[in-house]
């Protein structure tokens, strides 16, 4: 074929590199997509640790609470309050008086406040 040129025909040379970049670019989003549902994973798996640590210490605050109402309902309890702060007394026993100073108010010895209102071998 005299008076033609030897180039190389563009249409698969372009095609070939559409096809490289097209194939990078979906191999970086492939790669890209797996990091980013790792890190995801990553992030829910301590957020799952920190709210089942939160869940412990709210039953444990609540089998408190639970303890500090079966013991204010206790017939113990609303008889040392009746004796204590109303002076009630028993038929048959004879009251007496003591001039004491007042209790003051409730000392916060152990935490939460509400743990001090409790006897000492409900913990």
């Amino acid at each position: 074929m005299p008076g033609r040129s030897a180039t190389p025909p563009v249409l698969p040379w372009l095609l070939r590199r559409v096809a490289f970049i097209s194939s990078l670019l979906l191999v970086g989003f492939v790669v890209y997509s797996g990091v980013e549902g790792l890190l995801q994973a990553n992030s829910l798996d301590s957020r799952i640790i920190e709210t089942r640590a939160e869940i412990v210490e709210l039953q444990r605050d609540a089998d408190q609470l639970a303890a500090l109402v079966a013991w204010l309902d206790s017939d113990a309890y609303i008889e040392r309050i009746a004796r204590e702060d109303l002076g009630m007394v028993r038929p048959g026993e004879e009251a007496f008086g003591v001039h004491a100073p007042r209790r003051g108010q409730l000392e916060i010895n152990r935490s939460p406040w509400w743990a001090n209102l409790l006897p000492e071998e409900a913990e």
